[in-house]
C-alpha cells in the first residue's frame, strides 16, 4: 500500500498535514501547542524500531488529532487518525472520530514521514522553520536518526 504525507507550515504557529493512501485521505492541522513535526518523526523512528504501539497528538485550538499506530502483525502497522473536540481531554481512543485508517509496512510509513520532513526543510530551512513554528526548532537530529534507520533498513532488504 502506498502512503503519502505532506506536512506544511501554513503560518506562524500553524501547520497542515495531508495523509493519503490509495483509497482515502485526510487533512489535519496543528498549532504550535504541540511539536507536531517532531512527534511525527519520532513516531516513524519508533515504528522502524519495532515498537508495538505509538500514539501522539496534533494539538488544535480547540481539539486534538490523535495518531494511533499499532503493529498487529510482523512487518505491518495500522495507522488511525482520530479527532477529539477538546484539547487535552485525555479521552480513550474509542471516543474519537476516525478520520483516517490504513495499514502499511513500517518502512512505507517511515519513508513518507522522512520525505515530508525533508520537504519542510528544503522549503523553509531550519531558520525559516523556527521563525514560522515559533515554539519549537526543526527536529534536525530526529530527522537524521530517521534517515540512518531507513538506510539500515534499505541495506538489509
Amino acid at each position: 500500500m502506498r502512503l503519502t504525507i505532506d506536512f506544511r507550515v501554513t503560518g506562524v504557529g500553524w501547520s497542515e498535514c495531508k495523509v493519503a493512501d490509495e483509497v482515502a485521505s485526510c487533512n489535519v492541522t496543528a498549532s504550535y501547542l504541540s511539536d507536531a513535526l517532531r512527534y511525527l518523526v519520532l513516531a516513524a523512528t519508533a515504528v522502524l524500531s519495532q515498537f508495538s504501539r505509538v500514539t501522539f497528538r496534533f494539538d488544535e485550538e480547540p481539539g486534538e488529532y490523535r495518531w494511533v499506530i499499532t503493529s498487529p502483525r510482523i512487518n505491518e502497522i495500522e495507522l488511525k487518525i482520530l479527532e477529539f473536540p477538546e484539547l487535552w481531554g485525555e479521552k480513550p481512543d474509542s471516543e474519537g472520530t476516525v478520520l483516517f485508517h490504513t495499514t502499511c509496512l513500517p518502512i512505507t510509513f517511515a519513508e513518507a514521514v522522512h520525505k515530508a520532513a525533508v520537504d519542510v526543510l528544503a522549503t523553509l530551512g531550519e531558520g525559516g522553520y523556527a521563525a514560522q513554528w515559533s515554539e519549537h526548532p526543526f527536529p534536525a537530529l530526529q530527522v537524521q536518526e530517521l534517515a540512518r534507520l531507513l538506510e539500515l533498513e534499505n541495506r538489509d532488504t
